[in-house]
């Protein structure tokens, strides 16, 4: 296929009659245009998805059957509401189930079902129908896949669909939301964009060719290291596709989805499988992976999503017969002839997923272009988290992880093929700036699941918890543009921040701070600005004492005090001391104001002829009082409003909403 022919289409259908406008035209029901959809209707605005399948949720109903989140505290916002949803359904309808009650006794467990982190695709897809729903003002359309749009000038004003039944549509919006896997109607309207990978680099040390030990078999070397051979040069390739089928323990070996025949192509030398694999999602049924030998199979993902559909429904076919090859050896070679494909899951589909499982596209050109170091905790973070992005409009938090790009040749080794990543030890939580999701030479498109990033940071944000946060921001963005009249380029990234803050959505992650905190934004809000953080274990400690320093960078960081160092002053406090340029800027601000209101202590001062040759200290790991905190705030700010006794050691929590409440709106 002619990719230029391809692209080209955006010009081909300007006399295609016009639907009626739309605030927001989502295209992609997967969960990151699920929540944007969802994020723009409860802000007021006329929504439509148009979404290839018959069901809502993307990969989330057709297959992929977890949440891939790696801590169930780093969900949030729209994804953490289905998360919930999914919850109560297993523990009300499904409390009897067997896996259900294991997990429920195991609540520790990766994807545990009890918690609503992994679940049957039917199950997916009705919650995401049940939310669409109730949210209002959102159209649906099934059975459309994009193939065009149209621009004008340097906008992009329309999406065109077409039907399975030959027939186009257009839909034209205000702002476009393009929620594809594969970023179709970005690249339709012209949107430069990357595939494959890029070489390897200071910036990125795992970007390239390269082989390392991810996914191995047994344990041959220490985790996380690289193996001789990768070039780290650049190259077409990109990850691994696959349909995740979903298989059922149907107890006996006679059961009517046992395969009779292998599919064309069969090979079984393609294929491995244990046979004490068991059940781990309700109603004894499988989510089928296959990482090394397995349905995983590269080569044809790179060219699939940069042909046209025909040439796609020709791909899908030969990973559909892949797909079907690997539960025929399971069910021979593999010894486990009780497992066929669930009876009860797509029955419009012949029990098979609607959607093949594109773990990476196209990467458009944005307004800022994500890579290793935003991820890594050690290249540009602080040994804890990735560097902080104050324009931050969702997090991650999930390991870079890149399945194979070329598939494994030696049936003996015990390791994957080229070009799989599986760092879990350097990828701490890391933050998304607004300007990956919006096109550098486009208005009216936002992009947030092919977002502007390289193969190395998409291996990580290709979660769809995190997809599913940039939907939602999207959404936001998308209404707050319409609202105002501005460009999407223009929103101000706090504007966005603030109103994801209130629906419950995290930009820094701790462990221990939910949205049901009633100093949730004012916590989050200070850690964008640097004004706080937690411990290496990314707790935050709400309820434990603040202390002089914390204090002293709280009120620093987040009244935008300049920094001001005249001398070092205390001797308890060192320059190594993380506060000492906090609380000797407060030390400077007490002293030209003419108010002294930092308290320090002055030891033996009778013993010295003058108090420069005194031992002065300030105790900054003691906790702080109320009335400290109050005095300090209102000489730099105003006085804030104090609430309870003035003497009471004030909490981190407490402190937060104090110097939030200060700060100028």
């Amino acid at each position: 296929m002619d990719l230029n022919k391809f692209l080209g289409a955006v010009c081909l259908l300007p006399l295609l009659a016009a639907a009626p406008a739309y605030d927001v035209v989502v295209i992609g029901g997967t969960p990151a245009g699920v929540a944007a959809a969802i994020a723009s209707a409860r802000a007021g605005q006329k929504v439509v998805i148009v979404e290839q399948s018959p069901v809502l949720g993307g990969l989330l109903s057709s297959g992929v059957s977890r949440a891939d989140d790696a801590v169930v505290q780093s969900n949030s916002g729209i994804f953490e509401e289905f998360r919930r949803r999914i919850a109560n359904y297993h523990r009300t309808a499904l409390a009897n189930d067997p896996i259900v009650k294991e997990h429920l006794a195991k609540p520790r467990v990766r994807h545990s079902v009890s918690e609503g982190q992994a679940w049957e695709a039917k199950t997916a897809a009705r919650i995401y129908a049940e939310m669409v729903a109730e949210a209002g003002s959102i159209q649906t359309r099934f059975n459309e896949f994009p193939i065009s749009a149209i621009v004008e000038g340097d906008r992009i004003v329309a999406a065109i669909t077409r039907s399975r039944d030959g027939k186009q549509h257009r839909y034209d919006g205000k702002v476009i939301i393009d929620a594809t896997y594969e970023g179709d109607i970005a690249a339709f309207a012209g949107v430069p964009f990357r595939m494959g990978r890029e070489a390897r680099s200071p910036e990125e040390p795992h970007a390239g060719h390269i082989y390392t030990d991810a996914f191995c078999e047994g344990a041959t070397t220490l985790p996380g290291t690289i193996f001789p051979g990768g070039t780290g040069k650049a190259d077409h390739r990109i990850m691994a596709f696959n349909f995740r089928f979903l298989v059922k323990d149907y107890g006996r070996p006679d059961h009517p989805y046992r395969l009779k025949a292998p599919p064309p192509g069969y090979d079984p030398a393609r294929y491995k499988w244990n046979p004490a694999t068991k059940p781990y999602l309700p109603n004894g049924k499988i989510d089928v992976l296959g990482i090394n030998w397995g349905n995983d199979w590269a080569g044809p993902s790179y060219r699939y999503p940069l042909v046209n559909w025909d040439e796609r429904a020709r791909i899908e076919e030969e990973y559909r017969n892949h797909a079907l090859g690997f539960l025929y050896y399971i069910q021979t070679e593999g010894k486990s002839p009780q497992y066929g494909l669930a009876d009860d899951e797509f029955p419009d589909n012949a029990n098979f997923p609607y959607r093949l499982y594109v773990r990476e596209g196209r990467r458009i050109e944005g307004l800022y272009t994500l890579t290793e170091s935003d991820i890594h905790k050690d290249l540009k973070g602080n040994g804890v988290r990735g560097p902080l992005h104050n324009n931050s409009i969702a997090i991650g938090i999930y390991e870079i992880d890149s399945h194979n790009v070329q598939n494994p040749t030696d049936r003996n080794s015990p390791c994957s093929g080229e070009g799989a990543i599986n760092l879990v030890d350097v990828t701490g939580p890391y933050q998304i700036p607004y300007g990956v999701m919006v096109p550098r030479n486009r208005k009216g498109l936002l992009v947030p699941v092919a977002i502007s990033s390289t193969h190395v940071a998409m291996s990580t944000v290709r979660m769809e918890p995190v997809w599913s946060a940039l939907g939602h921001a999207a959404g936001v963005a998308a209404a707050l543009a319409n609202s105002a009249n501005v460009e999407l380029a223009a929103v101000p990234p706090s504007a966005i921040q603030k109103t994801l803050l209130t629906q419950g959505s995290k930009l820094f992650f701790y462990m221990d701070v939910g949205a049901s905190a009633k100093e949730f934004e004012a916590i989050e809000q200070l850690s964008l600005l640097g004004a706080v953080d937690g411990d290496e274990n990314y707790y935050f400690h709400p309820n434990a004492p603040i202390t002089r320093g914390d204090f002293a960078r709280l009120a620093v960081e987040g009244l935008g005090i300049p920094l001001s160092i005249t001398a070092a002053h205390f001797r308890d406090l060192p320059r190594s001391h993380k506060a000492f340029r906090y609380l000797e800027t407060l030390y400077d601000a007490s002293t030209s104001s003419g108010n002294r209101f930092l308290p320090f202590e002055v030891r033996d001062y009778l013993n010295y002829r003058t108090l420069r040759d005194a031992s002065a200290y300030i105790y900054p790991d003691n906790a702080i009082t109320t009335a400290e905190a109050a005095t300090t705030l209102a000489a730099l700010r105003g006085a804030p409003k104090l609430h309870g006794n003035p003497s009471r050691i004030l909490t981190r929590a407490e402190a937060c909403a104090m110097v939030w409440n200060a700060m100028p709106r």
